[in-house]
């Protein structure tokens, strides 16, 4: 698994491997450096052709969640993706803590976690097996308590079940629960709620609420409103 991540890292577009050029995101897996930001400048993107977004500019500080709306086929995705390095705009560029996210990519993506709409869950591997993969990509200790993760999130009688016999919802969930193997700079998250019940919905805001008390950002789409207390999110309409 950290082989395929390591190719992940060196084929991304434009990917530079200069990790001298700005310090760690965070000090080790577990925690987050104060001050972090992300910030957009002149940013356009395409796709077939046609122009989805141009000109885009927003910066999200610790403990903000911008939330990303707009209709069917506007390019939340594509910004997204963008926003991961996943891909490269047209124009602009995405920073990340005032450094371009193509010079500092080894530390980005050591503190940033994406989930998008596909669960990029393993189907022939249990929910126990998923998750320590999701440990060594991320580098977190042996010491993370999966057992209690899995229990967290609604999934402790099925730690031993390939991901292929969980319903929808139960797959999404062992999809976030990624999010809390180890404390991260920013979470960037592509319709979260997706097959989740109620109560998951309820669960994942208090996700939420933890992540920005510890100085993290949440960067989202969601056809919902995500209501937190004493939290109002930045928007950006597509």
């Amino acid at each position: 698994p950290c082989r395929h991540w390591f190719f992940l890292r060196m084929n991304l577009p434009g990917y530079h491997n200069t990790a001298a050029a700005q310090p760690d995101l965070t000090s080790g897996p577990g925690s987050v450096r104060p001050g972090i930001s992300l910030a957009v400048q002149g940013l356009a993107c395409s796709r077939n052709d046609s122009v989805l977004f141009s000109g885009l500019e927003f910066v999200v500080n610790a403990g903000q969640m911008l939330m990303i709306e707009g209709a069917n086929g506007s390019g939340k995705t594509s910004l997204l993706k963008t926003l991961c390095g996943f891909i490269l705009p047209d124009e602009g560029e995405v920073s990340w803590c005032g450094n371009n996210i193509r010079n500092c990519m080894d530390d980005y993506l050591a503190g940033m976690r994406y989930v998008g709409h596909n669960n990029g869950v393993k189907s022939g591997l249990s929910c126990t097996e998923n998750l320590n993969i999701a440990c060594a990509l991320f580098g977190a200790a042996r010491s993370v308590d999966i057992a209690g993760i899995l229990q967290q999130y609604g999934l402790g009688r099925h730690a031993e079940t390939p991901a292929q016999m969980l319903s929808s919802g139960q797959r999404r969930r062992l999809a976030l629960a990624r999010l809390s193997i180890a404390r991260s700079g920013i979470w960037i998250l592509d319709e979260p709620f997706t097959s989740l019940d109620e109560k998951g919905k309820v669960f994942m805001r208090q996700r939420f609420v933890e992540q920005l008390s510890g100085g993290g950002i949440i960067v989202l789409t969601s056809h919902e409103p995500v209501l937190l207390d004493g939290i109002k999110p930045l928007q950006v309409i597509l």
